[in-house]
């Protein structure tokens, strides 16, 4: 449909049978917008215009990711430092994970598919402490047994360790 220009960022504005309007940060740092095709182009322009502030926060999170050779060395070293941990989780919680690996998330510390057993750590971690490492293994072996983060998994995760809610606040800093 066409280009905007909001302080500078470039951002491509697509039409689309949608009821909502989306805004997007490719991993190359490029945006674009869609909106359903009723809306005009000053609406994008203000939605886009409104949201300039997410629009850089996520452009800057591209900006930190490391190279494809610091990304392969970062990934191993934090895959040697969950081994253990994931181990000693496993055993006190008695859950087990099938699957796990190591990947760059922009939005979360872990995730987990209860359904294949898989959790995924996000390499940001190796920049935080062992022991907010171990919150973000134990948090997502729970989900293994509890979706979602009512309240026994809360109960679970207290129990187990009484002050996730530290490790869980440093994260968020």
């Amino acid at each position: 449909m066409g280009t905007i220009t909001i302080e500078g960022i470039p951002i491509e504005v697509q039409k689309k049978r949608i009821k909502n309007l989306h805004l997007h940060v490719k991993a190359d740092g490029s945006v674009y917008v869609t909106i359903p095709r009723y809306v005009s182009l000053k609406e994008a322009e203000n939605f886009a215009r409104a949201n300039i502030d997410w629009i850089r926060k996520q452009q800057g999170k591209i900006q930190l990711r490391p190279s494809k050779e610091d990304y392969e060395a970062q990934k191993e070293s934090l895959m040697q430092r969950i081994r253990p941990f994931l181990w000693k989780w496993e055993g006190m919680t008695d859950l087990r994970c099938k699957s796990w690996h190591v990947r760059y998330m922009t939005s979360r510390w872990g995730s987990c598919i209860p359904e294949k057993g898989r959790i995924c750590f996000n390499l940001q971690l190796a920049d935080k402490s062992d022991a907010c490492l171990e919150y973000v293994i134990l948090h997502e072996l729970l989900h293994l047994k509890y979706r979602g983060h009512g309240e026994d998994f809360k109960q679970e995760l207290t129990r187990y360790m009484p002050e996730w809610k530290y490790y869980q606040k440093l994260l968020k800093q």
